[in-house]
């Protein structure tokens, strides 16, 4: 170094010679801290340990286990069981949910498109059990990322619905219900049983009777009916009761739900005519009317804090529900630049990353809502065509003019599905139609197969995983440390992931945590019957 330093000065003169020693110096000591890291370098860690007793599960949802901000407060995490139902199916009740949220919302969100599940169907539906992900029309498939493919199945049939409840299988067939495979509830003579929903220790589905006519007004039992059902029901008692169901004549005949939720001890359903119906202590009671000559329709509902939120139509807005009162909530979430405000739909909601997240017909819009800026962020458009116009309402009205329905190409964003740091989106459709080219040469040569994909979108900070039933007491552990997120239960570790980028600079900085918030949180105030945790702190050399 000193020959070179010598050399520096006769070319340069002592003023930069002095210049590059400093920089050689730098460079030593860069090389020295490299090598000590190597050796031996300090990573901080932080985990929170919740034990719960979720009780006897009677269909309740678990809600928020913890809430906290960091110590700088740049960051929020938090987990919990999810609280959501989408059109069709319900989130799965005992899959956990870890989340990192940086509260300024400021996160990048990559998407990878997937194979179709089926060849010839123009939509997708999918949903998530014991941490695999379904596709169910056109036969009901399961991802295998190993693979990178769609394969059949056949524990789960046709488009029955399955949950989980305690270490049993809860299935919702053509108007019959089965518990681990033993039948429970039979069809019934006349009309069909439609739509079930378990929940708070009650089996509740509609009853209807509708024929070839048309929607009308409730005449008299022989011109047809809907009618709700509570029946009281726990997991192993046997066959449901029908003579202890609490029922509730609905006023139009044909009514049915796309949507079912539930707020405390509410259990909630808005019809597909505008209904809106509440369960409560032992009664139905109507809290709005249906109108045969105006649409509102509620496509899903997710808890979020002490609130239920829904996804309406024809507004493309989430709604508010308290338990006592619906309202419009302006601007949740924006129209996109470029459309026409009509005839939108917000079919779809779930909580990824600590994020709220909503997809919206008829332009297959996916939103980001952040709860700490209270910000919506435009996350993508989920179709590549065509082009943004505020002159149609829908995607190819024009063009599809002759045929019917004339809406038959709006874009529906069907299914928002938390799985492991992933999430899942689905597109569709008005319905998965079998392709027909003939009828839609605009579509052609693959237009069309914008209907029907499966997406995966990552962002840095989510973790889901299924958790295992146990009769009392359980805990899990919530970790973050060396860049990476990790899930255990009673010691088994259920899920991990990695994370880089700004989270990962960030993370170091969670230390203590601010005031943790136990059992309260974005998906809700838990339902738990017992709740404790613990905040550790830990600094080791690797």
């Amino acid at each position: 170094m000193q020959h070179l330093l010598q050399r520096l000065r006769l070319i340069t003169g002592k003023r930069t010679a002095s210049v590059v020693c400093l920089l050689l110096a730098a460079t030593a000591l860069e090389g020295l801290s490299r090598s000590q890291a190597a050796e031996g370098r300090v990573v901080k860690g932080t985990t929170v340990a919740v034990t719960i007793d979720r009780g006897q599960d009677v269909g309740q949802c678990f809600g928020s286990l913890f809430e906290a901000r960091s110590d700088d407060g740049k960051l929020v995490i938090g987990a919990g069981f999810q609280n959501a139902y989408n059109t069709r199916y319900r989130a799965d009740r005992h899959a956990v949910q870890f989340f990192i949220r940086p509260v300024d919302g400021d996160r990048e969100l990559t998407v990878e498109e997937l194979p179709r599940p089926t060849d010839n169907l123009t939509g997708a539906y999918l949903f998530g059990r014991d941490g695999r992900v379904y596709s169910t029309f056109g036969g009901v498939k399961v991802w295998s990322s190993d693979a990178r493919n769609w394969q059949p199945v056949t524990e789960v049939g046709g488009t029955s619905e399955t949950m989980r409840v305690g270490n049993g299988t809860l299935t919702f067939g053509d108007s019959r219900v089965t518990w681990n495979g033993e039948t429970v509830l039979d069809p019934p003579e006349k009309g069909s049983y439609q739509l079930f929903f378990y929940a708070n220790g009650h089996l509740c589905f509609y009853h209807v009777n509708r024929g070839d006519a048309p929607y009308r007004f409730f005449n008299n039992e022989e011109d047809g009916f809907s009618r709700l059902y509570a029946c009281p029901w726990i997991p192993g008692q046997g066959s449901v009761d029908l003579e202890k169901a609490v029922t509730l004549r609905l006023p139009v005949v044909g009514e049915t739900t796309f949507a079912w939720g539930q707020l405390g001890d509410q259990i909630v359903t808005g019809s597909n005519i505008g209904g809106f119906y509440v369960f409560e202590n032992d009664r139905w009671t109507m809290l709005l009317e249906p109108k045969l000559d105006v649409s509102y329709q509620l496509y899903s509902t997710l808890a979020f804090n002490d609130r239920l939120l829904m996804g309406q139509y024809p507004t493309g807005r989430v709604f508010e529900y308290d338990g006592k009162t619906i309202r419009d909530q302006p601007g949740w979430p924006p129209v996109l630049d470029g459309v026409s405000g009509s005839a939108r739909e917000a079919q779809t909601t779930a909580i990824y990353g600590g994020d709220l997240m909503v997809g919206v017909w008829p332009w297959g819009e996916v939103w980001r809502y952040n709860p700490d800026s209270r910000r919506w962020a435009f996350a993508r458009r989920m179709f590549p065509h065509p082009e943004l116009s505020s002159k149609i309402v829908h995607p190819y009205d024009v063009e599809n003019q002759a045929n019917a329905p004339q809406n038959q190409w709006g874009q529906r964003v069907t299914s928002l599905l938390p799985s492991g740091s992933d999430l899942f989106i689905s597109t569709s459709a008005k319905a998965p139609y079998e392709w027909a080219p003939q009828k839609f040469p605009f579509l052609l040569p693959d237009k069309w197969q914008s209907y029907g994909k499966v997406y995966r979108a990552t962002t840095h900070g989510n973790l889901a995983a299924p958790t295992k039933w146990t009769d009392g007491p359980t805990t899990f552990e919530f970790s973050i440390r060396d860049r990476q997120m990790t899930i255990s239960q009673d010691g088994t570790v259920l899920a991990t992931t990695v994370f880089t980028g700004s989270l990962a600079n960030a993370a170091p900085s969670l230390g203590a945590l601010k005031t943790v918030n136990w059992g309260t949180g974005i998906y809700g105030p838990t339902r738990s019957t017992a709740l404790r945790g613990t905040v550790t702190t830990s600094q080791q050399s690797n």
